[in-house]
């Protein structure tokens, strides 16, 4: 089973806790993003129960780690028949620029919009969540060439009553100090 937790953070500490988080158990992935949250980490349990060990076991002892929110990802034959059994990847399988659209779909909308985010060239994997949000979308893209995607592709579709983005930051990288290398002779 997988799942998406949201973490918020203590401010100067994401790129601490991505590096912890990625060698904690369960966790596939983390990232930090840009967004209503600090980081995004995609975990993987044997059921809903072993994720939510899990979480309160490993991700809440990493220092800086404030708030969390965990979104199971519903399975894929809970849609049946009707999802025309196609199995779609879940997002975060690989590391690099992407977008993640949490959406909230419209009553009775969520397979068949299932069906068409995942038919879309643009979107790397979607899955089906629980949570705030019904659906996590990535789009493999850095922001500038994403928020083109999400924009003309993603929002316009029928079906999707609100989006919210989150923008992952793949490679922090640390801040150079400004000066030259003469600078600590004077």
């Amino acid at each position: 089973m997988d799942a998406f937790v949201y973490l918020r953070v203590r401010p100067g500490m994401v790129e601490e806790v991505v590096i912890q988080l990625e060698n904690a158990p369960g966790v596939r992935a983390a990232v930090g993003v840009v967004g209503d949250w600090d980081v995004l980490a995609a975990v993987h349990g044997p059921d809903l129960k072993g994720i939510a060990e899990n979480v309160l076991r490993h991700i809440h002892g990493i220092e800086g780690v404030e708030r969390t929110v965990t979104a199971p990802v519903v399975p894929a034959d809970v849609l049946g028949p009707s999802s025309g059994g196609r199995r779609t990847p879940v997002p975060m399988q690989q590391r690099g620029d992407a977008c993640f659209v949490q959406i909230r779909t419209a009553p009775g909308s969520a397979s068949e919009l299932l069906e068409v985010l995942a038919g879309l060239e643009d979107v790397a994997a979607v899955a089906l969540i629980v949570g705030a949000y019904d659906m996590i979308v990535e789009v493999p893209y850095r922001w500038e060439q994403a928020a083109r995607v999400i924009v003309n592709e993603i929002l316009p579709l029928p079906g999707i009553a609100a989006a919210h983005t989150l923008v992952a930051i793949s490679d922090l990288q640390p801040q150079e100090e400004d000066r030259d290398q003469f600078s600590a002779w004077s």
